[in-house]
Order: C-alpha cells, then structure tokens, then sequence
C-alpha cells in the first residue's frame, strides 16, 4: 500500500487493498491458460506467453456482466 497514499479512514483502506490484490495477482489467459495476464492500462490486458490483448474489466480481465453474457452464449449454443 506504499506505492499510494491512500487518504481517509481505515475502511477505505480495506477496499483499497482489496482493489489493489486483485490488480496485481497474475491472472490466466483465456488463450493459452498461463498465468501470465497482466494489465497494461485500464480495461486492457495482455498476455505476456502468447502476446495476445483483451479487453476487460479496469482491474479485474472479467466482470460480473461479462460472465454472465458468456454464459449465457455458451448455454444458447448448448441448446441449439
């Protein structure tokens, strides 16, 4: 928590570093599944194994919403 100067009170904090732990964990590529995903700006990652980028979430590469609409396709092409 060092790289910012989080301000406020001790709640803040918490969420902060909740925030930042999801930021920095290596995540795993949905190409090549390496760990090896890391943000390069926000709502951008890139893979470092394969090179590949993606578009995602500003400190997560999916969201809630984008979760669900995957799961969603995958179910209507199940059906199908």
């Amino acid at each position: 928590m060092a790289s910012y100067a989080v301000r406020g009170g001790r709640s803040i904090k918490i969420r902060f570093q909740a925030v930042a732990k999801t930021l920095r964990a290596k995540n795993r590529c949905p190409r090549c599944e390496k760990k090896m995903l890391k943000r390069i700006n926000t709502g951008i990652w890139r893979c470092k194994a394969c090179k590949n980028v993606y578009a995602g979430g500003a400190y997560a590469p999916t969201t809630g919403a984008g979760e669900t609409g995957a799961r969603v396709i995958s179910d209507l092409k199940k059906a199908r």
